[in-house]
């Protein structure tokens, strides 16, 4: 009887496996639009932090079952019609289960469709950058934040308080800038917001190449461009010849200095100075970025 019911189990076991494991999988779903059905800037205070304890139980229980809850995560972070909330903490979660580069896509286009109203903007500014440090594209989420115009993030342990722009400049500069500079281009030809606009000028001004000067130009004379956004494109048009008549001397000096020096080596100097939020990394910044000025003043950039 042995050798006949075992390979019966086995049979049941073979049709109904498959149909187990897709309604367990169907539950968790389920689950996951269950737990995260609410936008947090909606809540009050004392409604988040009901919400944060079921939040904090799905995250141990997701870490727990993780075999379940990662392919699950990937797949619904995809999806169209899920809470924004989800995106961005979802992504955080999928991150925290297995932190690939494969997951890192997949949560920083996630992260790009969340509702920032309800993540803490320096939150999000750091762990966009952090990505952006692993060399991943952070594009889609750097410029999401393009869409308010009051973004701000503060650094309190180095007296940081970053407006819009430096948070985007920040969140790209990190990476190659094959990923954003065409797209900062493009992106400053359609916008229409004037706070948007300032950000990407101060982004396309910081790049320092002959493409993004050209952009900065032309929208200078574009009248159909709000007034503010051009008088600070003309302002920014001008900022490379006044940075140099300004620091005279020093500056001649700092040309000859650097002169012989790759203009790549400073572009790399300045990537890899952006891998870290601080005062003191923006001011190094600043200064590479001079040094960059003075070698294209010179005429070494290539053609």
């Amino acid at each position: 009887m042995k050798a006949i019911v075992i390979p019966c189990l086995a049979l049941i076991w073979g049709c109904l496996g498959p149909a187990l494991a897709q309604a367990a999988s169907k539950a968790n779903r389920e689950e996951i639009l269950a737990v995260y059905s609410f936008s947090p800037h909606m809540l009050t205070k004392e409604q988040q932090s009901q919400k944060s304890k079921t939040l904090d139980a799905f995250w141990q229980k997701a870490k727990a079952e993780r075999k379940a809850y990662l392919p699950l995560l990937k797949e619904q972070l995809t999806e169209k019609n899920v809470p924004a909330f989800f995106l961005y903490d979802g992504s955080m979660l999928l991150l925290e289960l297995a932190d690939t580069a494969e997951n890192r896509r997949i949560a920083l286009q996630a992260v790009a469709r969340c509702d920032l109203r309800d993540v803490d903007q320096t939150t999000y500014l750091r762990q966009v950058h952090r990505l952006a440090v692993f060399g991943e594209d952070t594009t889609d989420a750097a410029f999401h934040i393009l869409d308010d115009p009051k973004f701000q993030a503060i650094v309190p342990e180095h007296a940081l308080t970053l407006g819009q722009d430096f948070c985007l400049i920040i969140m790209v500069f990190p990476t190659d800038s094959t990923n954003w500079l065409q797209r900062a281009v493009k992106r400053l030809d359609v916008e229409t917001d004037t706070d948007a606009q300032k950000s990407l000028l101060h982004l396309l001004w910081y790049a320092q190449t002959s493409e993004s000067d050209g952009a900065i130009a032309h929208f200078a004379k574009a009248a159909e461009k709000p007034a503010p956004s051009r008088d600070f494109a003309r302002q920014l048009a001008a900022r490379n010849d006044e940075l140099l008549a300004r620091k005279g001397n020093a500056v001649a000096s700092l040309k000859a200095s650097t002169g012989r020096q790759a203009e790549a080596s400073i572009r790399k100097a300045r990537v890899k100075t952006m891998s870290r939020i601080s005062d003191e990394a923006l001011m190094e910044f600043d200064e590479e970025t001079l040094k960059l000025i003075g070698i294209r003043r010179g005429g070494t950039e290539p053609k």
